[in-house]
């Protein structure tokens, strides 16, 4: 990683409004379904795959889908 590379993603991470919030929690929020087997599900079979431990991915996977569960009951 260069200098440049560092400066490009300070002037977008400037450039976002401080209003906004991840899709997830946009989703949590309107009680749908989120991408969470996309992403810590990934990280997930990945880390079985390689023999690696993912605890934090699967406390944050279980309790996202605990809420899905408590959302469409």
């Amino acid at each position: 990683i260069e200098e440049k590379d560092i400066d490009y993603w300070l002037a977008i991470l400037d450039s976002l409004n401080p209003e906004g919030m991840p899709s997830m929690r946009q989703d949590m929020l309107a009680k749908r379904y989120s991408e969470v087997e996309l992403f810590s599900g990934t990280v997930i079979e990945l880390g079985r795959e390689h023999n690696l431990k993912t605890p934090v991915n699967e406390m944050l996977y279980n309790r996202i889908k605990e809420m899905e569960a408590e959302f469409h009951q």
